[in-house]
């Protein structure tokens, strides 16, 4: 029997032997296909980063994040845990709910990212088009055929242009079904927020975590504080889930219109705050959410533009008077986070569409991997050039996804100067405010000052470039997320 116990420990030890080596010497992936989220890099060592704890965390963090067969064993879990989630594979009684949200706070996705991250997978539905070799895709002066939104069919045969039923009625037939709902027992969801899907919806709900919410204000106010002769601007929107979710996933501790509301209060009066809640609620039965994404629309960020505008003093842009198109069989992050469930299937089978509304003022952008602004990488604005791509990676139409700096310059004369702080949720939203600035200066906080990212100092960057706005847009999974509001806070420590 003790001869047993040695060989078991024996092999497990050399399998521990092993699987250390192989952490050391493999290539460290960047992205996770099956979170959608980019994955810690190895943070840089400092005798004072050691003592003060902040080496050790960010290491453990980075050997979470590359463990070999990490994505594999990953899925692996994500399949046996759809036995226990599931709820049967009928629309009307499709329900999934599981304690965890989709990394999507963590770090974002560029185009760029997306393209890598397939070429490492097995199997990859890399894009027909290769971006990196098709110059209408890296340069905006390449003229390019304007895509057809109808892809060549009769307008008039084709469906209307509105999703089909109003999710609320299949929320509604899904809440009030005999079998209830499939819970994950073991989450924690007033920490951690939740991931459902209801019919043919999917949705992340937020929880509210008030201490983070205080420090989320108190670091818009701190740039406030520090750059007097800017004026700064909070754009906080709410998610599907607030309108789309049964009664008590938008109550109480998940209540969206209550964590704004907190945020806003705490925020100075010489910040503006702008009400994108009320616009939204007003357009529930429009297309403002994806199904399968836990983005918005184009539409649901257009509303927010004019919410914006009408805080400004600005006219906003009629809808109508945008040339538009979309992407068909788009299907996103939140199929992308379940798809190893059996509720998920239901998202692949009803995909949604990416719409998307051209800047009318002549507009160019490159995108920069610090604040020095050196060696640029051209790229679209919005871009009509993906529509080979796979199902997942529409969204980055809007300013090529997540990358550390993007500046759009327009043909807007002596116009302001904006920077905006953002996550994914801006991508959708920048766009609309070329018609007003004549330079867009958009940053994803995530990239700067930690681990091995970049240093950036807001303040004196926004100094040197004459910024007259900060707009810092976000949604409620980002104000109540600790590591978030610290990359903001970094920021600013000066």
């Amino acid at each position: 029997m003790k001869n047993k116990g040695f060989i078991l420990g024996g092999i497990l030890l050399a399998v521990m032997l092993v699987l250390g080596v192989v952490s050391l010497v493999d290539t460290d992936p960047t992205v996770s296909l099956v979170e959608n989220r980019k994955l810690a890099t190895k943070p840089a060592f400092s005798a004072e980063r050691l003592f003060s704890g902040q080496y050790l965390s960010e290491l453990d963090t980075y050997y979470n994040d590359t463990f070999p067969l990490r994505e594999r064993l990953f899925k692996a879990n994500q399949q046996l845990n759809g036995f226990y989630h599931y709820s049967g594979r009928k629309e009307e009684n499709n329900v999934l709910l599981i304690g965890a949200n989709t990394g999507a706070e963590e770090g974002g996705v560029s185009l760029a990212d997306y393209e890598r991250a397939q070429a490492e997978q097995e199997n990859p539905t890399k894009p027909d088009k290769d971006p990196a070799q098709d110059p209408a895709l890296t340069d905006p002066d390449v003229p390019t055929e304007p895509e057809d939104p109808n892809g060549g069919e009769d307008p008039e045969q084709l469906p209307p242009d509105e999703p089909e039923p109003n999710v609320l009625d299949q929320v509604d037939a899904a809440a009030k079904h005999d079998s209830g709902w499939t819970v994950d027992e073991n989450a924690s969801y007033e920490q951690a927020g939740a991931v459902m899907i209801i019919g043919k919806q999917g949705m992340e709900v937020p929880s509210k975590v008030p201490d983070v919410i205080t420090s989320y204000a108190n670091v818009l106010n701190t740039f406030a504080e520090k750059m007097p002769d800017v004026q700064v601007y909070s754009l906080i929107t709410p998610n599907a889930a607030e309108f789309y979710s049964p009664l008590e996933f938008h109550t109480g501790s998940h209540s969206q219109k209550d964590m704004i509301s907190s945020a806003y209060s705490q925020m100075t009066d010489e910040i503006i705050k702008v009400d994108i809640y009320s616009k939204l609620a007003e357009r529930t039965d429009q297309y403002i959410y994806f199904r399968t994404d836990h983005h918005w629309t184009a539409r649901g960020a257009y509303f927010a533009y004019v919410a914006f505008c009408e805080a400004k003093g600005l006219d906003p842009v009629s809808l109508e008077d945008f040339e538009s198109g979309r992407y068909d069989e788009f299907v996103g992050s939140l199929y992308t986070f379940t798809r190893q469930y059996p509720q998920s299937e239901v998202l692949w089978n009803n995909p949604d569409y990416v719409e998307y509304f051209l800047p009318i003022v002549e507009s160019h952008a490159k995108y920069y991997m610090d604040s020095t602004l050196t060696n640029g990488i051209p790229i679209y604005v919005v871009s009509t050039n993906i529509s080979n791509a796979s199902k997942q990676d529409k969204y980055l139409c809007f300013i090529s996804g997540d990358t550390p700096i993007c500046v759009i310059e327009t043909a807007v004369e002596d116009g302001p100067t904006c920077v905006v702080l953002k996550e994914s949720y801006g991508n959708a939203f920048v766009p609309f405010l070329t018609s007003h600035y004549s330079k867009i200066i958009v940053i994803d906080p995530r990239e700067f000052n930690h681990g091995s990212k970049p240093y950036l100092d807001l303040v004196a960057f926004a100094q040197e470039q004459e910024v007259d706005d900060l707009l810092v847009i976000n949604y409620p999974f980002m104000i109540n997320n600790a590591a978030y509001v610290g990359y903001l806070r970094a920021l600013a420590a000066n």
